[in-house]
């Protein structure tokens, strides 16, 4: 195993699955550090050390993609903690209220502010300009990709953009969204916390994906300035030492993910604003209403195919048989 390096990276994204060899060998062992409140020191002095070097090197008016969650409100908090001023981005669909915790927290951190309110035929509309740009209709990229098109509209607004931040790559290095089913304290949860960061690592922080060249084909002149701050050799060769009690545990007797991310992000957030760092995790595709408008587009879609009102309404029917419809009309088309 490597040392992590002396000085943190101003490079927007390390594929750390390409620059560490021993990425996916299972080293439960190295994870002993349990201490919640521990890990979110480390977290905090890691996320300041990132945050500066990139702020820095791209100067202009940083920019931060936020969506409502603990991650990116965490890099947002740090960020004006060590005295930037990002321009907030949020964009979510027509009739969804998740845009409240981050109007809250650009509130709460005195930042700028615009919101992106997608109607259905503008959701459709970009879905259909994501699709050849990236090469492929696959529903997790193309709904990844929406947000990405209705942002680079406000960035050309805003002008001279610096870093675009993210919170991308918190949920792979922490475990977000993840549960164990093993006791935390056992050695068995440390194991199988290891090898679901692994996995998750050697699919996503990897330049050989899907689609490649995801960040160019949507945001074309603002593509290298896309930062992921989670997503350096660094950040691995730290969060890799961290136990499972550090990262799950409860909140106001609720089960939490990323423990030690939240307790961090509370404690940067202004006084009155802590208990927006203990949202649920929910993936932006959802959290945005992404999802559900495009699920009303193919309803609407299926309910205009000849004769598919004769027995049930595909606006209103059961999920599995709106998916059969629009198999089958593939089947016929083909």
């Amino acid at each position: 195993m490597g040392e992590r390096s002396e000085l943190p990276t101003h490079e927007p994204i390390e594929f750390v699955a390409d620059l560490i060899d021993d990425l996916e060998t299972a080293q439960p062992e190295l994870r002993t550090v349990r201490d919640p409140g521990v890990v979110a020191e480390l977290i905090t002095a890691e996320s300041r050390a990132r945050l500066g070097a990139v702020l820095e090197h791209f100067g202009r008016t940083p920019v931060i993609l936020l969506s409502g969650g603990v991650d990116s409100i965490h890099i947002a908090a740090v960020a004006v903690r060590l005295g930037y001023r990002p321009h907030a981005i949020t964009v979510i669909t027509d009739g969804q209220s998740d845009a409240v915790n981050a109007t809250a927290a650009a509130a709460a951190l005195g930042l700028p502010h615009t919101i992106v309110r997608l109607s259905l035929d503008e959701v459709v509309g970009l879905a259909r300009a994501a699709v050849p740009r990236l090469g492929t209709a696959e529903l997790w990229e193309v709904t990844a990709a929406i947000p990405m098109l209705a942002a680079r509209r406000v960035l050309e607004e805003i002008g001279e953009v610096g870093a675009i931040l993210t919170g991308g790559g918190a949920d792979v290095i922490l475990a977000g969204g993840c549960t164990l089913t093993a006791p935390l304290e056992s050695e068995a949860a440390r194991t199988e916390l290891d090898e679901l960061v692994r996995s998750e690592a050697a699919v996503n922080f990897r330049r050989e994906r899907l689609v490649t060249h995801f960040y160019p084909a949507l945001l074309e002149e603002f593509a290298d300035r896309m930062v992921q701050p989670f997503q350096t050799v660094r950040w691995w060769r730290l969060a890799e030492t961290f136990a499972p009690p550090a990262l799950f545990g409860e909140h106001d007797g609720r089960s939490v993910d990323k423990l030690a991310l939240r307790m961090a992000c509370e404690a940067q957030l202004p006084a009155g604003a802590g208990h927006l760092a203990w949202a649920p995790k929910v993936a932006i595709q959802r959290s945005s209403g992404l999802m559900g408008v495009l699920a009303q587009a193919a309803r609407s879609y299926a309910a205009d195919l000849p004769g598919a009102r004769t027995y049930t309404d595909p606006l209103t029917e059961d999920p599995e048989a709106v998916a059969t419809r629009l198999y089958l009309e593939i089947l016929r088309r083909s």
